[in-house]
């Protein structure tokens, strides 16, 4: 994909470096998503809004953290969803259980050369999706294909 644009093998390597590190914390802040969740009996719902702009000082410390993380977390599963091969992802990323890459190659039915390829392609799919790599500041280059009609 990358092969259109002019980015050096080095900001390519940095671009997955930190496409895989923002995929790796994935199960953690689900996890702490899932047991920060707040008591009823402890919230002070003096706004109605949750979004981050409008959080009113009525909120407590822990909804303020809930809301956060599920911000991270449903931003992370947004972008993957956007992912052509997104189960490459899923499967290597999001499941709770975790497989050896070999394992998942075969699961899928593809060889390992294959599936790193893939892996390699939805990692950058995800970075963009995520907004790790902002595309604008990169050139763009086209080859010019002539196709012709045999009559």
């Amino acid at each position: 994909m990358f092969e259109l644009f002019d980015i050096s093998k080095e900001e390519q390597e940095k671009i997955l470096k930190q496409a895989r590190r923002v995929l790796s914390g994935y199960r953690h802040l689900k996890r702490a998503y899932t047991l920060s969740m707040p008591q009823a009996h402890t919230q002070h719902y003096g706004g109605t809004s949750t979004s981050k702009t409008s959080r009113t000082s009525n909120e407590s410390p822990e909804l303020i953290r809930y809301l956060e993380l599920g911000e991270k977390v449903e931003k992370i599963e947004q972008a993957v969803e956007r992912v052509e091969n997104n189960e490459y992802l899923k499967n290597r990323y999001m499941i709770p259980d975790t497989l050896q890459q070999w394992r998942l190659a075969e699961l899928i039915g593809v060889s390992m050369r294959v599936y790193n390829r893939n892996l390699r392609t939805a990692l950058i799919e995800f970075a963009i999706a995520y907004g790790i790599v902002e595309l604008s500041k990169y050139d763009f280059t086209v080859e010019t294909v002539s196709i012709s009609r045999a009559q």
